[in-house]
């Protein structure tokens, strides 16, 4: 545990707060990583932010780490809540509409080949469906996933400009 702490404290301090690069661009690419992380792309992450952070001229780099809160192993819960987000935002608090627990779990269920999911993950059909159940739901996935990167991106800005500067001031920058 104690190895994880300081790999993080790592990965922070040196690939965040000390980036040769102002405070402002620095926290600017970290509030465009989390609202890059949140959108249901992964796998296309970094070429966004990368592409993204120069049109906009915020730090190339300080972003990066932020991605990996998406990854295949948070993706299900961080896509679903930002589902229900952009499902409460579009239906002004009625998610009851549109029941995505419902048409995932029939996706899952009623696969094409009567196996198990994980078996039928390798069939052309299943991303058929896949993609067909991203579609149904992808108004209020993209959504939520903005409301929620934004939200998250925002209080990010100001802790990083204010611990780049403090950093600083303790490194006698």
């Amino acid at each position: 545990m104690r190895r994880l702490w300081r790999r993080l404290k790592d990965i922070f301090v040196h690939r965040i707060l000390g980036v040769d690069d102002t405070p402002h661009r620095i926290a600017w690419g970290v509030l465009l990583g989390s609202i890059v992380a949140w959108t249901p792309t992964i796998g296309l992450q970094i070429v966004i932010y990368v592409a993204a952070a120069s049109v906009v001229r915020a730090n190339k780099v300080s972003g990066i780490p932020i991605l990996f809160i998406s990854n295949p192993f948070t993706a299900v819960p961080l896509y679903y809540f930002a589902w229900k987000v952009g499902a409460f935002v579009l239906r002004g608090g009625n998610v009851d509409s549109v029941d995505g627990e419902a048409l995932v779990r029939e996706r899952l269920e009623t696969n094409v080949s009567g196996q198990s999911w994980m078996e039928d993950i390798f069939t052309a059909e299943f991303w058929s469906d896949l993609g067909a159940t991203l579609v149904q739901m992808g108004g209020e996935l993209w959504l939520g996933s903005l409301v929620m990167g934004v939200l998250m991106g925002i209080p990010c800005y100001f802790l990083t400009l204010w611990a780049v500067r403090s950093y600083r001031r303790a490194k006698g920058r």
